[in-house]
């Protein structure tokens, strides 16, 4: 029906523009960059798609390169608004579904472009990773990166790659190393710098690839993902928007952080929904933007764990095996903290053995959607 056309129309233009994502504007269709007009896009896409192959032709790699600078002012910007998962293997390596088990932070970013045309972009920034010898590592890290940008068509699917040419410079410090023996931190930073360099260098050498959907979906993977396919998740979802959709680790006395997320429109609803396995429960906790910065901070750089500042908005106990769906409303930005520590008041705590670490592993995806 007509009407219900233009219903369609109106939740992709409201949840796909207002949404945050990695070069959002960027897998638009580049003529039609900055526009704001969601059914300009899907038709744009559409488009594309019935020119597969004289896109994708080798040889017009200037013209995809051309329709790309368009939007490619925004690289920064988009970095910005984003955290970076870390895993272990690398995403060319076999590894792309292994759970996350470290996340990186950017702090600031600026980007240039080279004679011959690649997106040179340096950034620097705070992260924490985990190791079963040193439990949680944080660090900083900076880096400046020629990459040699592209994009190809599989179906009405975009795929932006963006591969590393050359690492220009990079720079890591350790921060804080913890212990469950605090005597041995000091005989283990050796092993816990070498394993956080290792994270990151995976992620600065392997590139990233940008997925644009038709319905404005935007997927985004560190490492070449081959055109007309994306790793496959645990926890699917169907109907909205999705964020995020992944697998993370979060070991005792551990948590992550996932975010930020905005909700720019009265009517839209933000739900994460998801199963954990591994340890017996795991607390879920929503927390405005404001509240959980410091807390964030603290966690860079303080050995324990720590209580949250302030009240979560909403938390919920997670047991294993059992779905848990948390629906966040109201216009603001948000984050969503995966806590496996004893530290929330009424929330779930771990078990404690010294020799037994009961990590939660959580599939989940974060959908953006109206009510």
């Amino acid at each position: 029906m007509p009407g219900s056309a233009r219903k369609r129309g109106d939740r992709s233009r409201k949840v796909g523009w207002g949404a945050r994502g990695a070069f959002a504007t960027l897998l638009a269709l580049a003529a039609l960059a900055g526009t704001g007009c969601a059914s300009c896009e899907r038709a744009g896409m559409a488009g594309l798609s019935l020119m597969n192959s004289t896109i994708n032709d080798p040889a017009n790699k200037s013209l995809r390169r051309g329709m790309m600078s368009f939007a490619l002012d925004r690289a920064c910007k988009e970095m910005m608004m984003r955290t970076t998962a870390l895993r272990e293997g690398g995403e060319t390596s076999g590894a792309a579904t292994n759970p996350t088990n470290g996340r990186f932070f950017p702090r600031s970013c600026t980007q240039t472009t080279a004679p011959n045309g690649d997106l040179v972009i340096s950034f620097s920034g705070v992260g924490y990773t985990y190791a079963s010898v040193v439990h949680k590592v944080t660090f900083e890290a900076s880096a400046s990166i020629q990459y040699d940008q592209d994009f190809l068509m599989s179906g009405d699917d975009l795929y932006a790659y963006f591969r590393t040419k050359q690492l220009v410079q990079t720079n890591f410090q350790l921060k804080v190393i913890e212990s469950t023996l605090p005597a041995m931190a000091n005989q283990l930073t050796g092993f816990g710098d070498k394993y956080a360099k290792q994270l990151m260098n995976e992620r600065l050498r392997d590139g990233f690839t940008v997925r644009r959907r038709p319905d404005s979906e935007t997927d985004f993977r560190a490492g070449i993902v081959q055109l007309g396919t994306w790793p496959k998740v645990s926890y699917q979802v169907k109907g909205g928007l999705v964020l995020l959709n992944d697998r993370t680790e979060v070991h005792e006395q551990q948590r992550d952080f996932l975010g930020p997320f905005s909700i720019d429109e009265a009517d839209q609803i933000l739900t994460v929904t998801g199963k954990i396995d591994g340890a017996p429960a795991m607390n879920v906790l929503v927390m405005e933007d404001s509240a959980v910065k410091p807390w964030i901070e603290k966690y860079l750089t303080v050995g324990e764990v720590t209580p949250p500042p302030s009240k979560p908005l909403q938390q919920a106990v997670v047991k294993q095996n059992e779905q848990f769906q948390l629906d966040v409303t109201g216009k603001g930005v948000y984050w969503i903290v995966f806590d496996n520590t004893g530290t929330i008041p009424g929330g779930a705590k771990p078990p404690g053995n010294l020799l037994d670490d009961r990590a939660a592993v959580a599939n989940y995806s974060v959908v953006l959607r109206e009510k």
